[in-house]
């Protein structure tokens, strides 16, 4: 038997939920014979344009494509990035205040290396993207979770925050639209939160990877539209849910340059950048968005989410349409035990898989998140 012991920092955190679903998936597949049909993963599954694929395919030609990126954002990608984000929300931005990231986990993953040392505080929404609190636990730091409850419509109570916030907090992870509550925000409810971050003096982490998923005549606001909002955030975006380049790894940080540098620090301890064939590509991307593409992938989205909320409440979830993001947040009938229990007999009896809400927090006990990436095709015969 091998005596290789492990890092101990590992028994802080479970398994990461898709990776433990995956295995109950086959599971069932196997003794099922029929596949799952898997609500899990929010997996942006339209083609990307093929424009964009073309484009890629030649800048892979390029004679220097092959070589190391160089570390950070190179001119293109810098301005890229500066230039939709004049467009899109007009919010000026320098060079110093963008970054490359491989996929906004990244730097999920990666800013408390930047921000926390330990015993310092991060404040966590609770229902929240799992990512966000093993980092923080990985370096030895305290997640003090603040609720996102449904009689509070799964908004942030700046009431609640005044009671979570201690001397020993950093900074607070903020998401809109939300994973996995799918719910969204206001420039003003924004606002207040700004004036609360600078009042306590603590940086503002804004997720703001689903900007671009919207419905019903929704826009989702960037953090940094707030006067001096800069001063106290960064935000990260995401060519995953904006482009469909899930694969391709491919996301943004832009805001606090001082955050920016030091987070760049870490990176370069860590990976070696982004590809230059991949940078051109963000770059044309966001300086050529193709509106008629961008409509018709959130038409696809929209009318899955209709069809899938229908077949929801013929299972007696209870839930708001939402606005924003790839999911519906349900809750769970009363007469089931516990959200998890409900998943498992559902995948056991319907071959049909739902995350159970406790993925994301405690507060998500009674409810389970959907996903509307998916395949509607055959959806009709397995809620039968």
């Amino acid at each position: 038997m091998s005596s290789i012991k492990t890092a101990k920092r590992l028994n802080l955190f479970g398994e990461y939920v898709f990776s433990k679903l995956g295995k109950a998936v086959k599971e069932v597949e196997a003794k099922s014979k029929r596949k799952v049909l898997n609500f899990g993963p929010g997996n942006p599954d339209v083609a990307p344009n093929p424009l964009y694929i073309d484009k890629l395919s030649e800048f892979l030609r390029d004679k220097d494509a092959h070589l190391y990126p160089g570390y950070g954002a190179n001119d293109e990608f810098a301005q890229g990035v500066v230039y939709w984000y004049k467009k899109r929300f007009n919010v000026n931005l320098e060079k110093t205040e963008v970054l490359p990231l491989l996929g906004a986990k990244d730097s999920i993953s990666h800013l408390p290396l930047a921000l926390l040392d330990e015993g310092d505080e991060v404040l966590i929404p609770d229902p929240g993207y799992p990512a966000f609190s093993e980092p923080a636990l990985m370096v030895g730091s305290k997640p003090v979770y603040y609720d996102l409850k449904e009689g509070f419509n799964f908004k942030i109570s700046l009431e609640q925050l005044e009671e979570k916030i201690s001397n020993k907090t950093k900074f607070i992870w903020i998401n809109f639209p939300s994973n996995p509550t799918g719910q969204v925000a206001t420039l003003k409810e924004l606002e207040k939160i700004v004036i609360f971050a600078k009042k306590h003096n603590i940086l503002i982490v804004y997720d703001n990877a689903y900007s671009e998923i919207t419905f019903d005549g929704y826009a989702a606001p960037s953090i940094l539209q707030i006067d001096e909002a800069k001063d106290i955030s960064v935000e990260l975006g995401s060519f995953s849910k904006t482009f469909s380049f899930a694969g391709f790894r491919m996301g943004w940080i832009v805001g606090n340059s001082k955050v920016i540098q030091a987070l760049a620090k870490v990176k370069s301890q860590m990976d070696s950048g982004m590809s230059t064939p991949l940078q051109k590509l963000a770059s044309f991307a966001l300086t050529n968005t193709d509106e008629k593409w961008q409509q018709d992938m959130i038409a696809s989205y929209k009318e899955r989410r209709d069809i899938i909320a229908h077949y929801l409440k013929k299972l007696g979830l209870n839930f708001t349409i939402p606005k924003g993001s790839l999911y519906i947040w349900a809750k769970i009938p009363e007469t089931a035990k516990s959200c998890e229990e409900f998943c498992l007999k559902l995948l056991w009896e319907k071959q049909i898989l739902f995350t159970p809400g406790t993925a994301f927090g405690k507060n998500g006990e009674r409810f389970v998140r959907v996903s509307i990436c998916i395949n509607i095709d055959e959806i009709e015969s397995y809620f039968v």
